[in-house]
């Protein structure tokens, strides 16, 4: 490894444009970034990112977030790189993902469109926890959850636990890896949100 820790001026254009980069409900757009590190490299990273799983590591503060990485070859041969909405975790005695409490909460529907009495007051990518509008807090459901936009996930949740009268715990599952694509997507824009230290320049990240 080289002795030499600074940043060339397109790795800094890298970064600035990961962080500056809004999501919503889109898939993160980073085809451009082009990697030449000759022949030889750019075959070892090809052969690991067909055979091995890549991803960039990134800490704040007691969180860790993870960003899948895929390479892609062009018809030229050159790589470009693209990447995906991180894993976030929570550091601590127990690691586990990261949940969000939510500012204004989201209303489950039903999939006609008509709401069904819960509201998701905290959302990770594995659970979350609702409030109902009475004691009525079912066991299971299957219902659709309202992302940025018009985006609408549906989502089938287990009750875990109750944490109070008229809120519980539930784990989440999603039907298809795109679906926990776009909702790691509005988790991580949410996390940017609530760090004011990820700023370039003094902009805000979106």
């Amino acid at each position: 490894m080289s002795a030499h820790n600074s940043l060339s001026s397109e790795e800094l254009d890298f970064i600035r444009h990961v962080f500056d980069s809004p999501l919503n409900g889109k898939s993160l757009p980073f085809p451009s970034y082009t990697i030449d590190g000759g022949p030889s490299a750019n075959a070892l990273l090809a052969r690991l990112g067909t055979h091995a799983g890549l991803c960039l590591e990134a800490r704040l503060d007691d969180c860790r977030m993870s960003f899948p990485l895929q390479l892609v070859e062009d018809e030229l041969h050159g790589l470009h790189l693209e990447m995906g909405a991180p894993s976030i975790y929570q550091e601590g005695a127990v690691r586990r993902p990261w949940r969000v409490t939510l500012d204004t909460p989201l209303r489950l529907h039903r999939e006609n469109g008509e709401d069904a009495g819960l509201r998701v007051l905290e959302l990770s990518p594995h659970g979350l926890v609702l409030e109902a509008a009475n004691d009525d807090l079912p066991g299971r459901f299957a219902l659709w959850l309202p992302l940025a936009g018009n985006l609408r996930l549906p989502i089938r949740g287990e009750r875990i636990r109750r944490i109070a009268p008229r809120q519980a715990a539930y784990r989440l599952q999603l039907q298809h890896d795109d679906h926990v694509e776009r909702l790691r997507q509005f988790i991580f824009e949410q996390y940017r949100q609530r760090h004011p230290e990820l700023r370039i320049g003094g902009r805000p990240l979106s």
